[in-house]
């Protein structure tokens, strides 16, 4: 395990189009934020509205397989686009409940340039590594109503 120090995050704001199932195009910025300390992961937060967020966690293996085909099952889906050419990507996300589900179009490029920047700080088939498995278990003997001794 790497000393808490050490642990990277990686940050970019990139503008997407939101498709939602009556037709809608809206544009919308999304963050995207991937760390060290959670390495399987990027966690996508949608600004729809200056006071509201919409929070989405993603596997990372995910974003990085549907640059190239379909991927994913159940509430998140990730493809290419159908026109290689405009060098976009399409995620499909499905909010549980009766909420309708919605396409989030973003840029090739954008992504693809988040994404060397994670692998440059977690590279594929490394992620167990940066994984923190005894502060986990301690966590989870603690039980909720316990303090962490440990720090």
């Amino acid at each position: 395990m790497e000393n808490l120090d050490d642990l990277t995050s990686v940050v970019c704001r990139i503008l997407v189009h939101l498709l939602v199932e009556d037709g809608v195009d809206q544009p919308v910025i999304v963050d995207l934020r991937y760390s060290s300390a959670d390495p399987y992961a990027v966690v996508m937060t949608f600004h729809p509205s200056p006071d509201a967020r919409v929070r989405w966690v993603i596997g990372r293996d995910l974003l990085l397989g549907g640059r190239n085909r379909l991927v994913g099952v159940g509430d998140v889906q990730i493809w290419p686009s159908q026109h290689a050419s405009l060098g976009k990507v399409c995620i499909g996300l499905r909010p549980r409940g009766n909420k309708e589900a919605v396409v989030v179009v973003a840029s090739g490029r954008s992504l693809d340039a988040f994404l060397r920047r994670t692998l440059a700080v977690v590279p594929v088939g490394t992620e167990e590594r940066h994984l923190d498995m005894d502060g986990t278990v301690q966590q989870l003997l603690s039980g909720p109503d316990k303090p962490d001794m440990t720090r």
